[in-house]
């Protein structure tokens, strides 16, 4: 059973996307590849998926308040952590994981901060806030990344595995995929363009997670697995298109 390889692809993918919008030295970034608010989880791993609650009025702290496309930043940030802590909890809840007190502890630690983070008003937070409370969106996500590593199959898990006519596809995918980010990569590395952190940093994960999908053989994916794994192409090549609009 190696679904938990692709969710944890699919939580880096955010964790890329979201540090596109943090605050931001030379270009270091990798060569271009080579082409080849949720519910808490219950002991009975049953559940509903995140939904943010009713945003509440809070005190405004000193300091200058957050600005408006700031905010929106947390929001999107905000969807991106909720859709990750939806995903970890979906594969968690599949009969092919064994139950793991530890694991849903921590889910419902993390579910705990992601529903205070959704009664978070815009007229209730400073600038200084909101990058920290981005910060703690990160920490979240790294706590989701290492539930995935945490979890263990069930005894008997299997599934149907991919056919060559869908791993074909995958291949394809993967290697427009690649050939995306050698263009941004590229654009980047130009003289033309003027450095910055937060860019590399999101240039720099996306080629990491580029990778591993590199390593994934056919022998090792399953359908189900192979659509999870093509859905975070897609999410990458997203992040690929803000980097584009970032450097213009």
């Amino acid at each position: 059973m190696k679904n938990r390889k692709f969710i944890s692809v699919l939580v880096a993918v955010a964790m890329a996307a979201m540090v596109l919008t943090a605050c931001g030295g030379s270009k270091e970034t990798p060569a271009p590849a080579a082409a080849p608010a949720p519910a808490p989880v219950e002991e009975t791993k049953a559940g509903t998926e995140a939904e943010a609650p009713e945003a509440e009025e809070a005190d405004a702290a000193d300091g200058e308040m957050v600005s408006d496309e700031t905010f929106e930043m947390l929001q999107d940030n905000y969807a991106l952590m909720t859709d990750a802590y939806n995903q970890v909890k979906d594969l968690y809840s599949m009969d092919e994981i064994a139950a793991d007190e530890d694991i849903e502890e921590a889910m419902n630690a993390a579910a705990d901060v992601i529903n205070q983070m959704g009664e978070i008003t815009q007229d209730s937070i400073t600038e200084e806030d909101a990058v920290a409370l981005n910060d703690i969106m990160g920490e979240v996500l790294d706590v989701l990344s290492s539930v995935v590593d945490g979890m263990e199959p069930a005894e008997g898990a299997d599934g149907e595995m991919v056919s060559d006519e869908t791993f074909a596809i995958l291949q394809e995918n993967y290697e427009t995929m690649t050939q995306i980010y050698d263009t941004v990569a590229e654009a980047y590395n130009s003289d033309e363009v003027e450095a910055d952190p937060e860019v590399e940093d999101a240039l720099n994960q996306v080629y990491e997670i580029i990778g591993k999908m590199g390593e994934i053989s056919q022998d090792s994916l399953t359908e189900t697995e192979a659509v999870q794994l093509n859905d975070a192409m897609i999410e990458i090549v997203k992040v690929l298109d803000v980097v584009a609009n970032a450097i213009g």
